[in-house]
């Protein structure tokens, strides 16, 4: 087994690694492909319900088979409102924002579009004071922010709906939000799993009365066809619940460096997918924007060693609760 924080990636490792991915990656085709019959908010509320009941699922068994009766799971009331703050501005709020941008966005798109993340974190956890800027981070983020505008102006110029963009856009900062909370109040202090459960049953109860009070019930699902349910159904077990079991395993085994490079297939994963199973197709400023963008990415969490030592930064952004898409 590859020591935490190690650079050493066993086989086990990199398929580990490459299932997240295909996960995560294809999360944006499961909504793509379940928004057209069910409201983006009903999504939202069904994928946090899913996903908390497999991880609670997980974090019982774990504890009957190693004997414990201590299921681990966070205590306290200012945890708690930073699980609630998390499972509903870190992961609800954003992956409602992205659904209803893909009633008007291929799924491809609003992958690429996801790359943002974590320069949106990086910047919130800097004016958080968790995190200093030195010159690697500040290009990194000046060349994130190019990619970015090459894509979303290029969309815009063939006529893409700004809104939805701007939204799809504008959800990665949840995700860094949900980071800064985690990073502030849970870290360190409670094992991931049981307060990722925690966090996504929160998320679920908040979602669905927002889900409520936007969209009215949710639709019967036999009156629905079976694609959008089987969608939703794979965007619950495997992007949410199996999904966050492979990132915390990852972050064990190599550490959170190294589990952090699913940034990088993540889009590659979103457009191939969408192009295979939907025709989607793209024009140059998204597959040029997106190579700067990730470029950019890549650049703003490389390790500076020397400004490291000088400045007293961490050299990457503390794993969140809710780190995927």
């Amino acid at each position: 087994m590859s020591r935490p924080g190690s650079s050493a990636f066993t086989t086990r490792d990199a398929l580990l690694l490459l299932l997240l991915a295909l996960f995560w990656g294809n999360s944006f085709l499961f909504v793509k492909l379940a928004v057209d019959a069910i409201p983006p908010t009903w999504i939202v509320a069904g994928r946090l319900t899913i996903g908390s009941l497999l991880v609670a699922a997980i974090v019982l068994a774990r504890a009957r088979w190693r004997g414990d009766r201590d299921l681990g799971l966070p205590r306290g009331r200012r945890t708690l409102l930073a699980l609630l703050l998390i499972g509903s501005v870190g992961s609800g709020l954003p992956w409602a924002l992205q659904a209803w941008a893909q009633q008007f966005l291929d799924s491809g798109l609003t992958a690429v579009l996801n790359s943002t993340t974590p320069a949106a974190t990086l910047a919130l956890a800097v004016a958080a004071g968790q995190e200093r800027l030195y010159l690697s981070r500040v290009l990194g983020l000046l060349i994130a922010i190019a990619g970015t505008v090459v894509i979303v102006g290029g969309e815009v110029q063939a006529g893409g709906p700004v809104p939805a963009l701007l939204a799809a856009v504008g959800s990665t900062v949840g995700y860094g939000f949900g980071t800064v909370v985690t990073r502030a109040a849970v870290s360190g202090r409670y094992r991931p799993l049981p307060a990722t459960a925690v966090q996504l049953a929160m998320g679920a109860g908040v979602l669905t009365m927002v889900a409520l009070g936007t969209s009215g019930p949710p639709p019967p699902a036999w009156d629905l066809p079976l694609v959008p349910v089987l969608a939703l159904s794979a965007l619950g077990l495997l992007g949410t619940g199996l999904a966050f079991l492979i990132y915390f395993t990852l972050i064990e085994r190599v550490g959170a460096t190294n589990a952090s490079m699913v940034t990088y297939i993540v889009p590659v994963v979103g457009l191939i997918s969408g192009a295979l199973v939907r025709g989607e197709r793209f024009g140059p400023n998204v597959l040029v924007g997106a190579i700067v963008l990730i470029g950019g990415v890549w650049l703003a969490q490389r390790t500076d060693t020397r400004a490291v030592a000088e400045q007293g930064s961490s050299t990457v952004i503390e794993p969140s609760l809710s780190p995927g898409p």
